[in-house]
């Protein structure tokens, strides 16, 4: 007769590790190496951290001056301190500045008008005597033409000058102002009269 085998006895199958007990194990076996490994790199952070320089002032403000883009800057023409003058409006110039006013003096009020009084035209004295082409005026190549209405007394004194009509600006109305202020004239003649009378001259601007 055949003997009979004993069953074999079956062996437990054994558990596998997690990631976490491998890394605990690892450490318990090795615990001094990793200790002197840790040490280590501590140490060499120390190191870099404290020799490592700080930027200075100096390289901050050049990498600050790098980053900014310049910056174009456009020159702009000076411009007149004159003030304002309406299109339609009249002006007149004192020796200081300009005033807008009626003319208290009774001689302006009774000017007679040259032309159609019948009176002889006055005659300018002093013909080389111009207005100022601004350099404002020039470098902005304003031309055109401005009219003056000129007072002038029995005596040929120049009692008042105001621009009327169109403005061209830039300082060229005071200039043509200040100009006629200063002319003297042979008065308009009347019935053998001289008599105050008022013109209108017109002056052009223009660039050769």
């Amino acid at each position: 007769m055949e003997k009979e085998l004993p069953n074999p006895v079956p062996q437990k199958k054994g558990r596998r590790r997690t990631a976490l007990e491998k890394t605990h194990r690892f450490i318990d076996r090795n615990r001094m190496n990793v200790g002197l490994s840790l040490s280590l790199i501590l140490q060499l952070l120390l190191l870099f951290f404290w020799y490592v320089p700080k930027p200075s002032l100096e390289d901050k403000t050049k990498n600050v001056a790098e980053d900014i883009a310049f910056v174009d800057v456009n020159l702009q023409a000076p411009t007149t301190n004159a003030p304002d003058i309406p299109d339609d409006g009249e002006i007149e110039l004192t020796d200081k500045k300009i005033i807008k006013k009626d003319e208290p003096d009774p001689r302006i009020s009774g000017a007679q008008d040259a032309v159609f009084s019948g009176a002889t035209a006055p005659v300018d004295l002093s013909p080389t005597a111009r207005p100022e082409y601004t350099a404002e005026a020039r470098s902005n190549g304003i031309t055109g033409t401005i009219t003056l209405e000129v007072i002038i007394a029995d005596s040929g004194e120049v009692l008042r000058v105001r621009s009327v009509g169109k403005k061209l600006g830039f300082g060229l109305e005071e200039a043509a102002i200040r100009t006629y202020r200063k002319k003297k004239f042979s008065p308009s003649i009347l019935d053998g009269k001289p008599i105050t009378v008022k013109v209108l001259v017109p002056i052009r601007f223009s660039l050769n």
